[in-house]
């Protein structure tokens, strides 16, 4: 369905001169006719994201903002139309991939437009001999690695939510996959982008393993979550995929001594993949269905033809046994390998229509990261302030580093019913963000800001960098129409 073009031609005859008068039909009039949609499903489709408030509201019946319009384009040329015409009309637009978000980054308000990238999801070019890969913002991940593999290549990036989510989502969100240890996040990726700013320019930055050519503007747009610019199209560094993983796990007496075990193994220069370590109730969570039988774990996974394999596997187990960690054999880490995106779906039952557990239910997670020195009271000070509002929280290092960690932890929170949890939810979230950056954290490593956090960015940043982020958004996005009131509140 399509705005129709009202002008005074139809109100005073075929002399007068055409007026547009609906700011929509001029959009629509403008692009392609497949490319813009009022229909209410289309609407309310564009409006959700996988955030737990936004979750509990739809769920309960609370009639969320539908934008006026969802446009889906197919060209870079087709979103700096878009943009244009948001500058001209004073219009927000919020950018949408795969819709996987989890801290409300795609909320869209009423008199929005959202702008659906899945149209923009073709691979573009496949350069065989950099081994790079240039594709669309719209690519989902599941399909974009599966097409990899069948050209004997692997980006390497496995979020959690690989299977819902895009190359421009992980762009947006500074996402980092779970074979970081060995991959990196998806800025260590990204060599060369397209991006259209507000107003409708095009940006094109050329792909290269590196650049001295100023500031890096790639690396500006990464976690930027459609504020600064849309992501059109990327240039991601791949790498020949292994023939398969060997693994180890090490059971601990306790989660600061997997804190311990995993800083010396990650230090140990063991060249692992995947490096996870799990506190008793997490172990409990990932393991308990092959017999875990209590006590923390952790797993570490190397590509299986790794030059030096063995030696590197004995250099990592030593690493772990000077904390305390005992050998608990391969089987835990192809047991994760093969359920290690099951909490996407049980999320799913848990928050949407199903309400797995009941009615007052809700469940989510929080990702933070620190340095090793201040590590442990970072976990202690964020785990002593959900738990004073939850009834269970569960904690693991999901992405270690020389210089520190990712702590991921997830809880689950009970009310009388699905409006009185709400209040206990966003309590929970500012007593552990105000925990977290009190112990010198920062309150996201790879989820991003969205509408959840924004309102402590300032605290995070300082007054200083703040300002330096809005001056940015400010020259940018002069009329203020690119995702209001995500990142920045």
């Amino acid at each position: 369905m399509r705005p129709r073009v009202e002008s005074q031609a139809e109100q005073a005859g075929p002399r007068a001169t055409i007026r547009v008068v609906d700011p929509l039909a001029l959009l629509a009039s403008r692009l392609p006719p497949d490319a813009f949609t009022i229909e209410s499903v289309d609407l309310a489709e564009g409006s959700r994201d996988w955030w737990t408030l936004a979750m509990l509201r739809e769920t309960r019946g609370d009639g969320a903002s539908l934008p006026a319009a969802v446009v889906r384009p197919a060209t870079t040329e087709d979103v700096a139309t878009v943009l244009a015409w948001a500058s001209e009309t004073r219009t927000p637009v919020v950018a949408r991939g795969g819709g996987s978000g989890v801290c409300g980054g795609v909320r869209p308000s009423a008199g929005w437009i959202v702008l659906d990238l899945s149209r923009m999801d073709r691979i573009l070019d496949l350069d065989v001999e950099s081994q790079v890969v240039h594709v669309e913002a719209g690519m989902n991940g599941e399909r974009l690695e599966a097409e990899l593999q069948a050209n004997r290549l692997t980006l390497g990036h496995y979020p959690q939510s690989i299977a819902i989510s895009t190359v421009g989502g992980w762009i947006a969100a500074s996402s980092a996959g779970q074979a970081s240890a060995g991959h990196g996040a998806i800025e260590d990726h990204l060599l060369g982008l397209t991006a259209v700013l507000a107003g409708g320019r095009i940006v094109r930055l050329r792909p290269v393993p590196r650049s001295a050519s100023g500031p890096d503007l790639r690396r500006l747009l990464v976690g930027s979550e459609g504020t600064l610019a849309v992501v059109t199209d990327a240039w991601l560094g791949c790498s020949a995929p292994p023939p398969g993983y060997a693994w180890d796990a090490f059971g601990f007496p306790s989660f600061h001594a997997v804190m311990d075990g995993l800083r010396d193994v990650v230090r140990a220069h063991t060249g692992a993949t995947f490096i996870r370590g799990y506190d008793q109730t997490d172990s409990a969570l990932n393991f308990g269905s092959m017999g875990h039988a209590g006590g923390c774990a952790a797993i570490v996974g190397f590509a299986s033809d790794l030059p030096g394999l063995e030696a590197r596997r004995t250099a990592a187990a030593e690493a772990a046994r000077s904390s305390g960690g005992t050998p608990l054999g391969e089987g835990y880490g192809h047991h994760w390998e093969q359920h290690r995106n099951d909490a996407v779906e049980l999320y799913r039952r848990v928050m949407g229509p199903e309400r797995l557990f009941g009615p007052g239910v809700a469940v989510d997670t929080m990702e933070v990261a620190g340095l090793w020195s201040g590590l442990r009271e970072l976990e202690e000070g964020v785990r002593s302030a959900l738990a004073a509002h939850t009834e269970a929280v569960g904690c693991h290092l999901s992405h270690v580093y020389p210089a520190g960690s990712s702590l991921y932890f997830t809880f689950l929170l009970r009310g009388t019913d699905d409006r009185t949890v709400e209040a206990t939810y966003l309590a929970a979230w500012e007593d552990a963000v105000r925990a977290c950056l009190e112990a010198g954290g920062t309150m996201t490593h790879h989820h991003g800001v969205g509408r959840l956090k924004a309102p402590f960015l300032e605290e995070e940043l300082g007054r200083e960098g703040f300002g330096m982020l809005r001056a940015i958004k400010d020259a940018l996005d002069p009329a203020g129409v690119l995702n209001p009131g995500a990142l920045l509140p």
